[in-house]
């Protein structure tokens, strides 16, 4: 099958850095001031052109690479993105030694991270009670409690309605935890901070020992929340059967809530970007969902998706050994210049199909490893964005150059934006 040549040596130099720089941003928790240094830089436009060039010299298929004795392959064709993402978990295992590394530090037992005997059962579990593929039963309490926590966040910024992150994160925090556990979590400030401490750790994955005395204590809390778990409350569909783990899947959940807070906010800020309809603010619950995965697509919550082959497997002609790691970057996919929308604000791919063409766009990941909370995640967000804003597009009031919905930058530090609220509270 012909011989598997990797980059130069030259282009190996100008390559890793670049990667280095996406895990410097933080895997597990995002790290500001990386954040903002990435977007200054430029760092994921410079990823997305190596690559394109790359795959102009060495053709579309996967790019082996070796990084310290650890044999990648770095991903250049949108159709492998859905062959990789539909194969999981065998032969391409959505695990692997760097993911477990991670997740051990806040929850070993993930269906992510699982056996492949236990990873049915678990993933099954997540399915019911989020609800995956099909409108959640408990719409109506979920539905309450982001319109309860738009309401506490309107409230404590007063008339002025200036909203900067640590403002909006800590909001989103909460409305995770009411509609996971219901109402009365929504000031369980603790067992946020303690999951915040153990997922700054993940980010060194094997580098830092686990903090088995902080892991415990978060995890009894998450075991207490799901045995109090409000009716309507995403916990309480969750079946109590100790091979299914419900606290690591219940702590995944807490961990992905963040994803979507910062999706959420970079969703304020293509709203108010020049050229944006000004009445989308105020549009149909699948508008906001649309706009949603346009901030997911624009600037990716998962910087880099990786799957991990358990057996030798050949993908276009080239056999790969197992344990080799595939590393698909997203921001090359999403913002791939071939696409006629690439770096616009175009919320109608996600209503009329032409998203769903694409193998390379992947905001949720795909197959049966994506992510079984999206839609109850796109429903519960849309309806808080839509609660805060009051139907009114939010305005930029930071120093931040304003946004164009026509040509948007390809990285967006979400830490630096600051909003003025309009609408009715």
């Amino acid at each position: 099958m012909g011989a598997n040549p990797g980059p130069g040596t030259l282009e190996k130099a100008r390559l890793l850095p670049l990667l280095a720089a996406q895990v410097a941003r933080g895997v597990i928790v995002r790290r500001p001031g990386w954040e903002a240094l990435a977007a200054a830089a430029g760092a994921d436009r410079r990823l997305g052109a190596l690559l394109r060039e790359l795959r102009e010299r060495h053709g579309d298929r996967p790019l082996p690479l070796t990084v310290a004795g650890r044999p990648l392959a770095l991903v250049l064709a949108p159709g492998d993105v859905r062959h990789l993402l539909e194969g999981t978990p065998d032969p391409f295992s959505p695990g692997g030694r760097e993911k477990r590394g991670a997740l051990e530090h806040f929850q070993p037992h993930g269906v992510l991270v699982s056996d492949a005997d236990e990873r049915g059962p678990r993933r099954e579990a997540n399915e019911e009670a989020l609800a995956t593929g099909r409108p959640h039963p408990d719409t109506g309490a979920l539905d309450f409690q982001a319109d309860e926590e738009a309401r506490v966040l309107r409230r404590a910024l007063g008339r002025a309605g200036a909203l900067d992150w640590p403002r909006f994160s800590a909001s989103f925090d909460a409305l995770a935890r009411r509609l996971v556990f219901g109402e009365h979590a929504a000031g369980d400030h603790l067992t946020t901070v303690l999951l915040r401490h153990l997922r700054s750790r993940a980010d060194w994955a094997y580098a830092l020992p686990v903090d088995r005395r902080t892991r415990g204590e978060f995890l009894d809390r998450v075991r207490a929340g799901i045995s109090g778990a409000a009716p309507g409350s995403l916990a309480a569909r969750l079946p109590r059967d100790p091979r299914v783990r419900p606290e690591d899947q219940v702590a995944h959940w807490l961990f992905a809530f963040d994803a979507t807070a910062i999706a959420s906010f970079r969703a304020l800020a293509l709203l108010g970007a020049r050229g944006t309809d000004p009445d989308a603010a105020a549009g149909r619950p699948d508008r906001w969902a649309a706009t949603l995965q346009e901030s997911v697509r624009l600037w990716p919550t998962t910087l880099v998706i990786l799957r991990e082959a358990v057996r030798e497997t050949a993908l276009r002609g080239r056999v790969f050994a197992r344990g080799t790691a595939f590393v698909v970057v997203s921001s090359y996919f999403h913002r791939d210049p071939r696409l006629p929308y690439a770096n616009a604000f175009a919320p109608r791919i996600w209503l009329d199909g032409t998203a769903r063409a694409e193998p390379g766009l992947v905001p949720f990941s795909h197959g049966p490893a994506g992510c079984p909370g999206r839609d109850v995640v796109l429903t519960a967000a849309s309806r808080f964005l839509g609660a805060l804003t009051g139907g009114a597009p939010p305005a930029r009031t930071d120093a931040g150059v304003p946004l164009s919905a026509a040509d948007l930058p390809v990285s967006l530090d979400h830490t630096a934006l600051r909003f003025s609220l309009g609408g009715a509270p």
